[in-house]
């Protein structure tokens, strides 16, 4: 499972079990972390998610931002689940999902939660790419 973490929205994004094909999955409201951790516990579960890919955002000079720190602390908080969390790096999966979305005749300020699950599934595909 990848997440593309957002201060309002969590992007989800699963692969099939051969770890060939990305989908998008849901996205989720970041309702606090409590919140957060006990959907994706249940994804987990349900899912029978090995481990999870969190894109790691990080500034166009390669130095750490306020954004990146927060999600360092987040990815502390996932492996308190218990499962592996691999970060990567994000650069431009934002920009990526609105052109998905924009070559499938969507306007994007529509569409911010499909952005974000776009977002977690463009992470993982990356991730995919990596493990072939």
């Amino acid at each position: 499972m990848s997440i593309d973490y957002g201060d309002v929205r969590i992007g989800l994004a699963v692969t099939d079990p051969l770890k060939i094909i990305s989908s998008a999955y849901k996205t989720i409201k970041n309702d606090g972390i409590a919140y957060v951790l006990a959907v994706l516990k249940d994804v987990i579960i349900k899912e029978e998610i090995e481990r999870i890919v969190l894109g790691h955002p990080v500034g166009l000079d390669g130095n750490k931002t306020k954004k990146t720190i927060q999600v360092e602390e987040f990815a502390e908080k996932l492996k308190e689940l218990g499962i592996e969390v691999i970060l990567l790096d994000e650069s431009f999966t934002t920009k990526r999902a609105h052109d998905i979305l924009h070559s499938m005749g969507k306007k994007t300020g529509d569409n911010k939660d499909k952005i974000d699950m776009i977002a977690a599934q463009v992470i993982l595909e990356d991730y995919l790419r990596t493990i072939e």
